[in-house]
Formats: C-alpha cells, structure tokens, sequence
C-alpha cells in the first residue's frame, strides 16, 4: 500500500517560482532560424565578420573571459583619456557589413558596463553610423549623465529625437532586441525591446537618410568637449545576432539567464 505524503504550502510555492523563472528559458530552446550573423566572440577567428579598425591600443578590443553572458567568452572594449582620436573621437568599436534600405533588420545582443560612474560627458554604446562618413548616427543608445537614451536622426542634429529609456545598469549584463525598417521615406518602423520589455514602439516614420551600417562598442565624443569626471570606460558585449525580414524575435534575443546553464540555443 501506497502512503500519502504531505508536502508543505511552501513546497510548492517554491515549485511555482521555480517554473515561473524556467519559463523564458524553455521558451527560447527553440532552433534559431533566418540569421544573417551570429557572434558569441568563441574560438580563434572571434572577430570573424567583423571590421576592427575603429580603436587606438591593444587594449582596445578583447577578447574575454572575465564577464560571459554565453559559451566561454566575450568581447571587451576598454578606452582611457589619454587615447588618441580616432576618427574624431576617443571610441572602441566593431562594425558590421551595411544595412539595405527599405528592408527589415532584426538585432539582438547583450551589453555590460562594469563600474560604470554617471558621467556628463557624452558617449555611446551602440549605434548605425551613416555609409557617407559624415553626419550623424542614423540611431545610437547613450549612457551619459546616468540614463539609457535612445536616439534616432532623420537628418541634421535638429531632427533628433531622444528618449528615455531607464537608468543606466552597470555591473549587469542589459539585452537589447531592436527592429527596424530602414526607410527614407515614411514607411520606417522601429521596435526596441531592453531586457524582454517592449521600450519603443514606432510605425510609419522615417528611419534614415542614407544606408547605415551597425558599430558596438564604446563612443565616448564627449571627452575634450564637455566636462567629465571619469578616466576610463569598460564594456562588455555577447550574443550579437542579426536576423533577416523573415526574422522574429526570439530569433535574436539573447538567452536568458546564461543559456549554458540550461543548454539553451
């Protein structure tokens, strides 16, 4: 015969807990599918898709194991105050291949600040800079002055248009999933999401002027201009993926918690 057993209320509260946090894991064990790039920074080709021209110093550009959000490694980006300009600032960054217009991009990738200090002086985490070499960022996210702040252009620094979209995280990793058509016209569409939750949402709108390429990595054109009160900037970056028009979006998404732990995809 078969004894009952008692188990506290406790018991399965703890269950319950415990499937609720599973829940976006088993979620996303699913086969990615319609990728134009994927990057968790493994292996000795790393940097393999990627143009790395855009730092001063060895240092620059790392590969790491100090934070990981996925597999055995990331990619670092450091910059000092005493760094020399490049391309008319001090940065850190990667690029990727250029974007069509008119067409659909999927994006999604995972960023960490470690001891990130508020700071006045300007800078920028990621951001699409135009094909021409000249004028500004179709879009890019800035962590300056405390706040995460989204900004798009349209053209000429007048037509820029920032929003808010929290405090800036430091000392964890932020994953950022963004959809966008890339119009000149207004048939644009843009769709940020910062860590699973939906922060701008726009249709019909004008995206850029001119075709405009993905950079990660640190921006910080604010040194020499404005006042400033830090000496150095540390970034982290994994699970870079780009998706196609046929993308959605767990196709991009980072893994959350770190899918090694759970085998994710």
């Amino acid at each position: 015969m078969f004894k009952s057993v008692y188990f506290p209320k406790s018991y399965y509260l703890l269950v319950c807990l415990l499937l609720a946090d599973l829940a976006p894991v088993l979620a996303q064990t699913g086969v990615r599918q319609n990728l134009i790039s994927q990057t968790t920074f493994e292996g000795a080709n790393y940097l393999s898709g990627w143009y790395n021209n855009q730092h001063c110093c060895s240092y620059s550009v790392q590969q790491s194991t100090e934070q990981i959000k996925a597999g055995s490694n990331s990619l670092r980006f450091e910059i000092k105050s005493t760094d020399p300009p490049t391309s008319g600032a001090i940065r850190s960054e990667i690029g990727l291949d250029s974007d069509p217009l008119n067409d659909d991009r999927w994006y999604g990738f995972s960023v960490y600040l470690k001891d990130w200090l508020d700071d006045d002086a300007g800078e920028s985490v990621f951001q699409w800079a135009p094909d021409n070499a000249s004028g500004s960022a179709s879009m890019a996210l800035l962590a300056s002055g405390g706040r995460f702040t989204y900004v798009t252009n349209s053209g000429g620094s007048a037509n820029n248009i920032l929003t808010d979209i929290g405090s800036v995280i430091s000392n964890g990793w932020v994953d950022f999933v963004i959809h966008v058509r890339w119009a000149t016209d207004t048939t644009g569409l843009l769709q940020v999401w910062k860590n699973g939750i939906l922060v701008i949402n726009r249709s019909g709108i004008k995206t850029t002027t001119v075709s405009s390429y993905f950079k990660a990595g640190i921006n910080k054109f604010g040194w020499g201009t404005q006042s400033s009160s830090v000496s150095q900037r540390v970034l982290y970056l994994d699970e870079v993926r780009v998706g196609n028009a046929s993308a959605v979006y767990n196709d991009v998404a980072p893994f959350r918690p770190r899918r090694d732990y759970f085998g994710g995809q």
